[in-house]
């Protein structure tokens, strides 16, 4: 009888867990830092924005995502609270920073 029970609460388990990592795209994150390693991961990508994370880790994840942006040419122009602003030649970034859970931070980049 015991085991029949464990095997529902097992199953159980896995269908949360299954639905989460279908339908959120945080969850999915968090899962790909946790396997790779990878200081930033990429959650989705338009034409002209993109969503990444990356692990908080007393601010290192901050750092992570700025300096991932920089390797890739833009120049730190301001500031705005949770928003920063790039540029590279005529072309604009704004960066908008949200903390998911306390663990993780979300930036979504939006090039102009």
């Amino acid at each position: 009888m015991k085991w029949k029970w464990g095997l529902i609460i097992f199953t159980g388990i896995l269908l949360v867990t299954g639905t989460l990592l279908a339908f959120n795209e945080e969850v999915r994150g968090a899962a790909k830092l946790a396997l790779t390693g990878s200081p930033v991961v990429t959650l989705s990508s338009a034409e002209d924005s993109t969503t990444v994370m990356a692990k908080m880790d007393e601010g290192t994840g901050l750092q992570d995502v700025l300096s991932h942006v920089e390797e890739n040419g833009w120049v730190f122009e301001k500031q705005l609270g949770s928003t920063f602003l790039f540029s590279k030649g005529d072309e604009s970034l704004v960066i908008m920073l949200k903390m998911w859970t306390n663990q993780y931070i979300v930036a979504e980049m939006t090039e102009g």
